[in-house]
């Protein structure tokens, strides 16, 4: 980053991210205020001696001496302050952008609509279990500029990217980038699809002839980036076999090596985790790793022992025969049919939330495995409108209503699953806080009926 000039840098927004930035400013010596629109913002201790500005303020006021701005994700182009900046032709970069400025150990990035959370803690388990010193970050809820002073040239950082995060790159430069699936999603925050689209593809923007994009072969959009880029390709592939990648033959993960080589990785039923999502993820760890000479006993264990992560098809518990998993995390159509794909036993699903525009008629891909759904939260009707008639559909007034009512319908050895499909923000704080709820009717439910 450009300080030549040693102005002020605002950050705008101050949740975790941006507490982040403003402390990697503060330990790098930069001068450097923040500002918040709610008055609620609490602050971390360590940033007690830096200028904060909390609620409305004229944006002359929070840019006067500025030279440039750093924001969080959810600030869009659209806050007051980010048009008067426009004006005044004052760079507006984000968290991830100061953070890799300051980075010396190289990048591997992860992005795509599903499985990002996954797929870079499964990336990081493996090179871990290869003895690499490596740091999982970014989107994963741990930013970026929190941790980028903790490893030196020789270690690597693994960083899960939105498309928010992607909107103000400059420089951002992974050696290793991924582009996972790609499906409609944000478009509250997005005109259309292909600007939510073009986004995703930043991510590829600053690459070079060396570096590597791995990716869904079988996604047609993935594919189509690859055909234009100028580096190295690691295709992953659960429907095919793919030359210098990674796929599923049968029942087992296969990579390329060496370019003639083929070597089996691992059974899928030896993963820890379940469902075709989560091989996929599998394979695409695996092929964001090609040409890093990792061994495939690495990869296997790191694999056999991953139990995945809290609220993305997360275990929490199995009472009367019937074992209930949290996926709260799939706020879109799209992650919840992946998650509900290539199940062994029969679903009772909990659906519905705050609708950001989604087709519901997609789970009608998944409805043979679906034994009835109870639909919670604004997209209930939505969901019911889209189905009705093909599945059993029945209306909660609340998490522990949704829990009871799929509690009384599954049967012996059946999986209750939450993938509501949605955003949170109708019933809850966050996918977090409605995981934790859900967790907390099942644990209820079982005392209940001792």
């Amino acid at each position: 980053m450009s300080y030549e000039t040693r102005k002020k840098v605002l950050v705008l927004g101050l949740a975790r991210s941006g507490q982040a930035a403003l402390h990697l400013l503060a330990c790098k010596g930069l001068d450097s205020r923040g500002a918040d629109d709610s008055e609620l913002v609490t602050l971390s201790e360590e940033l007690k001696e830096i200028e904060i500005f909390k609620g409305d303020h004229q944006p002359e006021e929070l840019l006067d001496g500025v030279g440039e701005i750093v924001i969080s994700p959810g600030i869009t182009e659209n806050h007051p302050v980010i048009k008067e900046a426009s004006g005044m032709n004052i760079p507006v970069i984000g968290e991830l952008e100061l953070a890799f400025r300051f980075a010396e150990a190289p990048v591997i990035a992860v992005t795509g609509t599903n499985g990002k959370s996954t797929t870079v803690s499964m990336i990081g388990e493996i090179l871990k279990e290869d003895g690499r010193d490596v740091i999982v970050a970014g989107n994963t809820g741990t930013p970026f500029s929190s941790v980028v002073m903790k490893l030196g040239p020789k270690g690597i950082f693994v960083i899960e990217v939105s498309s928010f995060q992607l909107e103000t790159i400059k420089e951002f430069h992974p050696v290793s980038a991924g582009i996972l699936n790609l499906t409609p999603d944000h478009l509250d925050r997005y005109e259309n699809v292909e600007d939510y689209y073009r986004m995703k593809e930043r991510i590829l923007e600053n690459s070079g002839i060396g570096d590597l994009y791995f990716y869904n072969a079988d996604d047609p959009l993935c594919v189509s980036i690859a055909e234009d880029y100028r580096g190295r390709l690691a295709p992953f592939s659960s429907r095919k076999a793919v030359e210098g990648g990674v796929f599923l033959d049968s029942d087992r993960i296969v990579r390329s090596v060496d370019g003639n080589r083929e070597e089996i990785i691992i059974e899928k039923n030896d993963l820890g985790v379940i469902g075709l999502h989560n091989i996929e993820n599998a394979m695409a760890a695996i092929a964001s790793l090609q040409g890093e000479n990792v061994s495939r006993d690495a990869c296997n264990r790191a694999l056999r022992s991953f139990r995945g992560l809290r609220h993305r098809m997360e275990k929490i518990a199995e009472s009367g025969g019937v074992t209930y998993y949290n996926d709260s995390k799939a706020t879109n159509v799209e992650a919840a049919v992946k998650s509900l794909t290539g199940l062994p036993r029969p679903v009772v699903l909990i659906a519905g939330g705050y609708d950001k525009g989604s087709d519901y008629s997609k789970f009608r891909e998944v409805l043979s495995g679906i034994r009835m759904i109870v639909t919670i939260g604004k997209a209930a009707v939505l969901i019911e409108n889209a189905l009705k008639g093909m599945v059993e559909i029945k209306k909660a007034d609340s998490m522990e209503d949704a829990v009871r009512k799929a509690s009384d319908a599954a049967l012996d050895g059946d999986f209750v699953i939450l993938s509501p499909a949605c955003a949170s923000f109708d019933m809850f704080s966050d996918f977090e806080n409605r995981g934790d709820v859900f967790r907390d009717c099942v644990l209820n439910l079982g005392r209940n009926n001792r």
